[in-house]
């Protein structure tokens, strides 16, 4: 059974997803009762939060339309701006990693719920007018937890070790020297030197099963430019992508 305070935020975070949520799904998501799921509800209602009870074969609970969760609070043409960054990137496959897709949709569901009615009409008439000239990518993407620690090794100039599975499937740790992410034609990639062998390395991250931060650190090289690495006109030290 979840300790109250974790029990009444979990149930907070599944309202939030938005609709409505029947009390079986409650009970079963949070492992309680229903007894225990009324008196979740009723702390929250306690804190302000507009929980709703919807009655009926199909009712359950659900928040109040309009309702905002501190701390974060976003002005209407900033929440608009997010949604339409979440659209954009979902359907460009720009912004996603695996496992943040149905995140971000949640995300934008979340927002989409709050918004005043004539935000959500504006944002409405935008989605339903907006066409793309390209067929949705379907490329893969990266771990999260990969992205994430490259990300951190890259600010912090920290070699990493990574396993990494080549175009042709064979297999193999290395250690790299991360300078840069790169999103290049809705891939990510990653540019860094190879110590062992002393070359530059530009390696898709959506290929790195796993990575980890080494001791010591290292300096990239003086005016570094990691997205000119993926550029047809690059000249610099000798770059494989294998």
């Amino acid at each position: 059974m979840a300790r109250p305070t974790a029990g009444v935020l979990t149930l907070l975070e599944l309202l939030q997803s938005g609709g409505i949520r029947t009390m079986a799904e409650l009970a079963d998501r949070l492992g309680v009762d229903p007894r225990t799921v009324r008196r979740y509800v009723g702390h929250l209602i306690d804190l302000d939060v507009p929980v709703e009870s919807v009655r009926g074969r199909y009712g359950g609970y659900r928040l109040a339309v309009g309702y905002r969760l501190p701390p974060l609070m976003l002005s209407d043409d900033e929440a608009l701006a997010v949604l339409l960054g979440l659209v954009a990137g979902r359907r460009a496959g720009s912004a996603t990693t695996t496992g943040m897709g149905t995140a971000s949709e949640t995300a934008a569901a979340k927002i989409r719920r709050v918004l005043p009615s004539r935000i959500a009409d504006r944002l409405d008439a935008v989605l339903e007018s907006l066409a793309f000239t390209a067929e949705p990518d379907d490329v893969p993407t990266p771990q999260t937890g990969v992205l994430l620690t490259v990300a951190d090794a890259v600010r912090h100039h920290r070699p990493i070790s990574i396993k990494y599975t080549s175009g042709g499937g064979r297999s193999s740790v290395r250690t790299l020297h991360p300078f840069g992410l790169v999103n290049h034609a809705n891939r990510w990639y990653v540019t860094g030197a190879d110590p062992e062998i002393g070359e530059d390395r530009t390696l898709r991250l959506d290929r790195i099963a796993d990575a980890r931060t080494l001791p010591g650190s290292f300096e990239p090289p003086a005016g570094l430019e990691p997205a000119q690495r993926l550029s047809p006109r690059w000249r610099g030290p000798r770059t494989s992508t294998r």
